[in-house]
């Protein structure tokens, strides 16, 4: 499948029902301890995050105020979170929250008039008259996981709706937004085409329809065009690297080489990842935003982008057998387990409920915020780490364990 909800939709089954793997401990991870920390961001802080009168999340929680943000496009993303823990615990409660939420989305943020040529479009949170492919894209992707999970017509036929928006972005040149107000096409935004392609392939699958994925090829060659010669993808403005929008373009471009067997989309999706693994922090993470020069635009990490491309990574080491790959997304594992906002850890606003377990919006902390969409990306990071783990053959978990050793000694991936 390849919604890229959950661990399942990857083919990978649950750790939780086998014993634990003895290299986690060398590799300075417990089980226990990380399940523990995933259940409880989930059920203590995520699900206080949302509003059950109003079937949505919250935007955000802002600890200095204690102040919960209006629900917005966050919407769009921690419902994966919900989905996710719903495979691995089978509590239907949470797939229940996941299903209202995405009403919550078609309600309030989707362009849904008969007359719009833009049907299916996803407003911004902070420029309502702009519908951005980015967001229409992520709405596809959480209505095709819910259809898959549901079985109800109606969030398949919401998939569609989005994808045709999505066609309608293609035919303007892959614009990366429409402006409702100008009544034109921007060429100017974020140009996430890895979740536009994900998006149409899921589409190809469960339409049994060929014409998506053709669509997905055309977005594919167009995002290879934009990839810089150091392997990078400045895809904000045409002008910077964001956190943000690289992990689904080295899945898409990895998922598309597999589909059509495509030699460049495999080649583009590993220059990728190897400019990630060559620009990873030695403390895990990736600057938020760096410039076309390289230059980091703000000295700040974006926490949940970084298991993010973590789980991209999983998926560049199963088609390459790298061990680089894997020992980065490692890294970036442990970059989450480390900014959790444990009992024990220190963190600022600590006797907050609203705060404990959950993950701050930005390192350093800056506004004191925690979003629902940011804790989506750490908690699957781990599970998707737990259970890819599981089943890797010994001689190469033996091998992680002796570039990790290696690596914790020299400070720097070999």
């Amino acid at each position: 499948m390849t919604a890229h909800i959950s661990p399942i939709d990857w083919g990978l089954k649950s750790s939780l029902a086998e014993p634990a793997l003895p290299e986690l401990n060398e590799l300075g991870l417990d089980r226990q301890d990380m399940e523990l920390r995933c259940r409880q961001n989930t059920y203590e802080w995520l699900v206080r995050q949302y509003s059950e009168d109003g079937g949505a999340f919250h935007g955000f929680y802002d600890a200095r105020s204690k102040r919960m943000a209006e629900s917005q496009t966050s919407n769009l993303i921690a419902p994966w979170q919900l989905i996710a823990a719903y495979d691995r615990y089978g509590d239907e409660s949470l797939l229940d929250r996941a299903r209202r939420a995405a009403d919550w989305v078609e309600e309030n943020l989707v362009d849904s008039h008969p007359m719009s040529f833009v049907l299916g479009g996803v407003q911004d949170n902070y420029k309502p008259d702009q519908l951005w492919t980015k967001y229409t894209a992520d709405y596809a992707r959480l209505n095709l996981a819910l259809y898959r999970r549901l079985g109800q017509a109606q969030y398949l036929e919401r998939a569609e709706q989005g994808g045709r928006f999505l066609v309608q972005s293609q035919t303007h040149g892959f614009a990366p937004k429409y402006d409702r107000a100008a009544e034109r096409w921007l060429d100017m935004g974020w140009q996430s085409f890895g979740r536009v392609v994900t998006a149409l392939l899921g589409l190809a699958q469960e339409l049994n329809d060929r014409t998506w994925a053709r669509r997905a090829m055309a977005w594919v060659d167009y995002g290879v065009s934009l990839q810089a010669a150091n392997g990078c993808f400045h895809l904000v403005h045409d002008t910077y690297y964001s956190s943000d929008v690289a992990a689904d373009e080295m899945r898409a471009l990895l998922l598309m080489s597999q589909e059509e067997g495509d030699t460049p989309c495999r080649e583009a999706a590993i220059r990728f990842a190897d400019w990630h693994v060559e620009h990873q922090r030695p403390d895990g993470p990736w600057w938020v935003t760096v410039d076309a020069s390289g230059v980091p635009a703000s000295v700040y990490v974006g926490p949940g982008d970084v298991p993010n491309i973590a789980i991209a990574l999983l998926y560049v080491h199963r088609e390459t057998g790298e061990m680089r790959y894997l020992l980065s997304a490692l890294r970036a594992i442990h970059y989450s387990v480390d900014v959790q906002v444990t009992p024990d850890s220190g963190a600022p606003y600590l006797d907050d409920p609203n705060v404990l377990w959950g993950f701050w919006s930005w390192q350093p902390y800056y506004d004191y915020t925690m979003s629902s969409d940011q804790s989506t990306h750490h908690v699957r990071g781990m599970w998707y780490f737990l259970d890819y783990l599981q089943t890797l053959p010994l001689p190469v978990r033996a091998d992680l364990v002796t570039a990790w050793r290696k690596y914790r000694e020299s400070g720097k991936a070999e």
